[in-house]
């Protein structure tokens, strides 16, 4: 299936039933453990220039991370896999039997390819949970950089990701 436009109120439904079932409640989201709960496994590594990467084989998924990128990036990448199991197919290819694959590279953050836009929104999402943040009173944190600084330390994301993440769901200082 090729999605052509983002699912934005589908990905804030399946992660409030994530949350909800997973009887998660407050950050930082524990998505390494989230992901397990799953079946999927997590493998770390040098992956060169590329972030992470799904690789799905019959009923069993594996999520590579980057372990030469920070923690943060890491959990990220994490979630933007997790994102792409739920969400897409993948990219199918072939070597001694069939493999179905998805790359975070440079390129996933460039907003340019639906899925690579639901990915990072399924991990914007899941690890800065709007009722999270609400609870948080984080709209107070738009214009105050150490506001922002102590939110992202208590998501345990980076302070890009928490200044994106804020700026989409109050509806301010939205990036082009």
């Amino acid at each position: 299936m090729t999605v052509q436009r983002a699912r934005y109120a589908k990905i804030e439904r399946l992660v409030s039933a994530l949350l909800l079932e997973h009887h998660i409640s407050k950050p930082a989201v524990a998505i390494q453990k989230l992901v397990r709960k799953t079946g999927i496994e997590i493998k770390y590594g040098d992956l060169g220039d590329v972030s992470g990467l799904l690789v799905r084989s019959g009923a069993t998924a594996t999520i590579g991370v980057n372990i030469n990128h920070p923690l943060v990036r890491q959990r990220f990448t994490i979630a933007h896999e997790f994102g792409h199991y739920l969400l897409h197919l993948g990219i199918s290819s072939h070597y001694d039997r069939d493999y179905r694959v998805n790359y975070r590279s440079h390129e996933s953050s460039q907003a340019t390819d639906v899925e690579e836009i639901e990915a990072n929104f399924f991990a914007a999402s899941i690890l800065m949970p709007k009722e999270f943040l609400d609870a948080d009173d984080a709209i107070q944190a738009l214009d105050n950089d150490a506001a922002v600084e102590r939110l992202a330390a208590r998501y345990n994301v980076s302070r890009h990701a928490m200044s994106l993440r804020l700026g989409n769901v109050y509806g301010r200082y939205r990036p082009f």
